[in-house]
């Protein structure tokens, strides 16, 4: 993948991740029960508290329950208004945290974070990142073979040389599916950023990949063939022997050659058996897309070489 950075929106999913907010607290300490009492405090008369010095001064059952249950309601408020702020104070003392989706723990200089649910709400990841005190985001999307258990782009703010993600599986190796088996991230003690980040995945049946690797890469459908200049003829056979089904994507080169675009109103075009590919993608289990240009161009658009 050549995506490295999301748009700064996504940044914005992550505050947005928060339970409560200064907004939403705003005002809850002078609720109906807060300003019932602050009335009755209001309405003492001057003088009173003097003049019973010595002796108590009659009071109803009926004003006494009032009081106590006005006062519960005032310090019930002041809770709701100081309860965040105490959270906050508590905010990454903890080494671990685990839910249904995620367990998080501290190991050495790093937090291993195993995704035990890869298909769970992004809110439950958040939550545990949130609870060790780091403000990150994971999604996990679906991706080709090799690109399963990679971070393969994100989005981060106010991070350092020294800060640094990874992800992998545990134990190295592994496949999933299989007991003991996990998509892990890794997260450095020290790391101060605030984003989010994508964690490829296996894709479900008939999803399609939104991380893929080179089609011809060790582990993804094409091993071992290189279509790079190939006619598209030559390229679909060999799919197609493997049992692979195929489809094309029409593309543009820059005026350099080095990058490309694609027209989507040219998409419906009929591509030829002596068009050229120049990238081979996996688009979705057992579907591989070929990338492809009328003409022979003197060097690869999509790699520039």
């Amino acid at each position: 993948m050549n995506e490295l950075s999301e748009p700064a929106s996504e940044l914005a999913r992550i505050s947005e991740l928060a339970r409560v907010n200064d907004e939403q607290l705003a005002g809850q300490a002078s609720g109906a029960g807060a300003r019932a009492l602050l009335a009755a405090i209001a309405e003492e008369k001057p003088g009173t508290a003097a003049a019973t010095v010595g002796r108590r001064a009659p009071r109803s059952r009926r004003a006494r329950r009032l009081l106590v249950g006005l006062a519960a309601t005032a310090a019930l408020a002041t809770a709701v208004v100081m309860g965040p702020v105490l959270l906050e104070r508590n905010a990454g003392t903890a080494s671990s945290y685990a839910n249904a989706a995620i367990d998080i723990e501290l190991r050495g200089d790093e937090y291993i974070a195993r995704i035990k649910d890869p298909f769970a709400d992004h809110a439950l990841y958040a939550e545990a990142f949130q609870a060790i005190g780091l403000h990150i985001g994971l999604e996990p999307i679906p991706a080709s073979p090799t690109q399963v258990g990679a971070i393969v782009r994100y989005g981060f703010a106010g991070t350092t040389m020294a800060d640094r993600l990874g992800g992998g599986l545990e134990p190295a190796g592994c496949a999933l599916g299989h007991d003991g088996c996990f998509l892990t991230v890794t997260v450095s003690k020290g790391f101060n950023g605030r984003g989010v980040f994508y964690l490829g995945r296996p894709a479900k049946p008939g999803e399609k990949y939104q991380a893929f690797g080179d089609a011809g890469r060790k582990g993804e459908m094409l091993e071992g063939y290189d279509a790079d200049g190939r006619t598209v003829g030559k390229v679909a056979a060999e799919a197609r022997r493997r049992g692979l089904r195929v489809v094309f994507r029409i593309i543009e080169p820059n005026p350099d050659g080095n990058g490309f675009g694609m027209n989507p109103a040219k998409q419906l075009a009929k591509v030829g058996d002596h068009w050229y590919v120049w990238a081979a993608e996996p688009e979705q289990d057992g579907t591989v897309r070929l990338l492809v240009t009328e003409k022979h161009l003197p060097k690869n658009p999509v790699t520039g070489k």
